[in-house]
Parts: structure tokens; C-alpha cells; sequence
């Protein structure tokens, strides 16, 4: 049973004449007749009866029009309000994923997509990025913000413009904070501070473990965690030197005693927005996600 043939049977019950009804449906006669007969042939129930000036309504059909009016009527109400949806869009836009100088730039498309549509919230929860592709797949984010690019076909992913320098945050009293910068030889034999998703990171030419090169089979690391903020409580407390993004750093990391030191070759990497590329985004994150496009393709 087609909605459509019970718009149209709603209509010619209303109207009490099939000529007159095929005009307002913009239909033939003939084809009109034949989509009633159908749907009398469908339900095994007589709906008309012929009348010298229209048609009269059975018992059959008396109670099939209450029926089809409640369906008509709703989808029309969840057309009305998926438009409204599309064209206001509404409702929660769910992030996760590494923090860094990322995180200023996406702010200002998130205000871009508020001042048009103040109903859209946005959450961003603070994640590593294998933590962040977990909750993408179970469906809790609708984007992850990961710091490394993404292999899989499951997944589409857009490089974000800013590149972010890499650092070492440590006492102003170890004797390297006397150096300018820090070679991967200097690191050597430091006691260190990491991410553990940098530790196990994929040997390209933005991860640490290529940057050590030789050196990162015998690196000293003193500790690690997922949580900046532990990582930088680590290093002011002499445990060793914390290897992070410079944005990172200067955000969370603000203790006395404290410096930065830039790494030698420099360090650079990008940041990379993923999401679910079976998953049909939801209005408010399709337009996050246009806002960011369109920002990209200016830039």
C-alpha cells in the first residue's frame, strides 16, 4: 500500500467526485480509477459505491479514510520537519581527539555555524587518537581530531591547515635548556616524557620515532599517559622531559620554572579531521562540515 495511492484516495473521499479529485491531483481519470480499483483489489474491500453525481463512501472505506487521513497527515508533518531540520539544523555536534592550535581554529568555524544556527551545540571531549577512533566507530562522535593521517577506507579525513611544531618542555634548571634547540642526539639519553600514541606511532615523516631515527630504539622514556595535562605534571615535577606540540604546551603547561625548546631538525605535523564515511552525518555536523571546506578552500 503506496502512500502516495492513499494521498490519492484521501482526496477523492474528500472531494466525493474522482473527476474533480484528478484535477486537484493533477492526474488523468483513467489513471486515478485505475489506482482506486487497485487499492480495493489490495485491501479485498469494496471503498466506493457509484453515484449519479460522484461516489459514496462504504463502511470499508468510511474506515479506511480515518486511517489513511492519521498516515497522509504524518507524513506530511515529517516532511515539514525534516525541511525545517535540513534548513535549521539542530542538535548536538560530537568531537574527540588531541588538543593543539587546531582547536582555536575549529572554534571559530563552530561560532560561524552557532551565529547561523544558534540551536547547534558543540562538545568536544579530549582524547588520544586511538581513544578517538574507538568512539567514532561506536557512533559517540561524529568527527575525530587525530594527529596523524588515516589509512582506512572506512573512513573519510580532511588535513586541517595548521601545521604544529613540536617541542621540549622542561625544568629551566636541566643543563639542555641552555641549548637554543635539541637534536634527536641530545634526547638520546634523557630521561623522557611521552604520548603513548606517539611512542607507537607510524614511522612517517611527521612522528617522533622517525625524527629519533637511530636514536629511538634506546631511548630512555621515564613515563607516559594519554592526558596532557598528567604528561606536563610529569615533567615540571623533574620526571623528564615532555615532547609535545607547541600549542599544547603553552596552553596547559604554564608552571614557573618551565621553558620550551624547539627541536633540531624542526618537527612538524598536521592535524587530520576523520569521520565515518558509511555514516550519514546528521544536519548540524554537515554543516560543520561544509563551514570547514569552505574555510579550507579560501585558505
Amino acid at each position: 500500500m503506496e502512500l502516495r495511492v492513499l494521498t490519492y484516495f484521501v482526496t477523492v473521499a474528500e472531494e466525493g467526485n474522482i473527476s474533480t479529485a484528478a484535477a486537484l491531483l493533477h492526474v488523468g481519470q483513467p489513471t486515478l480509477s485505475r489506482q482506486l480499483k487497485e487499492l480495493e483489489r489490495e485491501l479485498g474491500q469494496k471503498l466506493f459505491v457509484r453515484q449519479s453525481h460522484g461516489i459514496k463512501l462504504t463502511e470499508a472505506g468510511e474506515l479506511l479514510r480515518d486511517y489513511a487521513i492519521q498516515m497522509v497527515d504524518l507524513s506530511r508533518k515529517v516532511r515539514h520537519d525534516f525541511a525545517i531540520m535540513l534548513d535549521t539544523p539542530m542538535g548536538d555536534v560530537n568531537l574527540g581527539g588531541i588538543g593543539g592550535c587546531h582547536n582555536r581554529w575549529l572554534a571559530q568555524i563552530m561560532r560561524e555555524v552557532r551565529e547561523e544556527y544558534p540551536s547547534v551545540i558543540f562538545h568536544y571531549s579530549v582524547d588520544n587518537t586511538a581513544g578517538a577512533i574507538t568512539k567514532l566507530e561506536r557512533g559517540v562522535l561524529d568527527f575525530a581530531v587525530v594527529g596523524q593521517p588515516i589509512h582506512d577506507e572506512r573512513y573519510e579525513s580532511l588535513a586541517l591547515p595548521h601545521k604544529e611544531e613540536w617541542v621540549a618542555y622542561m625544568r629551566e634548571d636541566n643543563p639542555l635548556a641552555t641549548k637554543a634547540s635539541l637534536t634527536p642526539s641530545d634526547l638520546a639519553h634523557e630521561p623522557l616524557v611521552m604520548f603513548d600514541q606517539v611512542m607507537n606511532g607510524a614511522d612517517d615523516s611527521t612522528s617522533l620515532p622517525a625524527w629519533f631515527g637511530e636514536h629511538h630504539a634506546h631511548l630512555t622514556v621515564a613515563a607516559t599517559s594519554n592526558v596532557p595535562y598528567v604528561n606536563c605534571a610529569f615533567a615540571e615535577e623533574g620526571l623528564g622531559t615532555f615532547i609535545v606540540r607547541e600549542e599544547l604546551a603553552r596552553s596547559i603547561g604554564d608552571a614557573s620554572g618551565m621553558t620550551l625548546r624547539p627541536l633540531n631538525p624542526p618537527l612538524r605535523s598536521r592535524t587530520t579531521l576523520v569521520w565515518y564515511k558509511e555514516r550519514l552525518l546528521r544536519p548540524a555536523a554537515a554543516q560543520f562540515l561544509k563551514h570547514i571546506k569552505e574555510h579550507i578552500s579560501i585558505a
